[in-house]
């Protein structure tokens, strides 16, 4: 096992010698994998970080074929936060109001506008309830602390965790995650970890991370939605 580690984390300025090299898995086939864990785990979904709203599609979408199997469930809400001022602070190669955008039009979503620290209010937390899901996108180490702070009551078991930016150039959302961790009572495990593009524009290669909340409750993983299972079905006779 020795040297293992090194597989996990990044190297610094390794990206252009990666760059065109390697076939990282897309942002969406990551969410559409966390959101397909995250079905028969009671809860809504939340994300801290919208931009543009492109993230927030791919759980939507996605959520949206899930009662062709488990109709029976309530459907889950998805609430989108985000100030939609850019960046409150540089980070890494991205200045201050990076990411400065117009609040996006997301049909089917609840949209939270504002810095954390002013719109995660007990309020917005007896709104949303129970977690099923949790997106964070926020670059910064203070944004993601007060988002981890705010969302640990609202965790049980099953709960998912999906760090977009966990490990680069600035590693913010693990050390928030690390910090988080040694405060809250949550047992949690690694379920993937996924390489990526640099996230902040330097020339370091990132990692996303998906973490499960462990508790009493017991959880089955997902069949495939019905399409997916009728078109293998049917290319299995090709």
């Amino acid at each position: 096992m020795t040297g293992m580690h090194s597989w996990l984390t990044t190297t610094p300025g390794e990206w252009p010698r990666l760059r065109g090299k390697i076939t990282y898995p897309s942002r969406a086939s990551v969410l559409e994998l966390a959101v397909h864990l995250a079905r028969p785990v009671a809860g809504n979904v939340i994300e801290f970080g919208v931009f543009k709203g492109a993230s927030t599609r791919v759980i939507r979408d996605e959520l949206y074929r899930s009662p062709v199997w488990n109709f029976r469930r309530p459907p889950k809400r998805i609430f989108a936060c985000d100030s939609f001022d850019g960046l409150p602070d540089e980070y890494e190669n991205l200045a201050a109001g990076t990411f400065a955008t117009t609040v996006p039009t997301l049909r089917g979503v609840r949209i939270v506008k504002g810095f954390f620290e002013q719109s995660l209010t007990p309020a917005l937390a007896d709104e949303v309830g129970p977690v099923s899901l949790a997106h964070f996108d926020a670059d910064l180490f203070s944004a993601t602390e007060t988002a981890l702070n705010w969302i640990d009551p609202l965790l049980h078991g099953g709960s998912l965790l999906l760090f977009d930016e966990f490990d680069g150039t600035d590693d913010a959302e693990a050390r928030a995650f690390a910090e988080w961790c040694e405060r809250t009572d949550h047992q949690l495990t690694l379920i993937a970890m996924f390489g990526r593009e640099p996230s902040g524009g330097g020339d370091t290669p990132d990692r996303r991370a998906l973490f499960q909340v462990v508790g009493d409750e017991r959880h089955r993983t997902p069949p495939p939605l019905l399409p997916t299972r009728i078109r293998r079905k049917l290319a299995s006779r090709w």
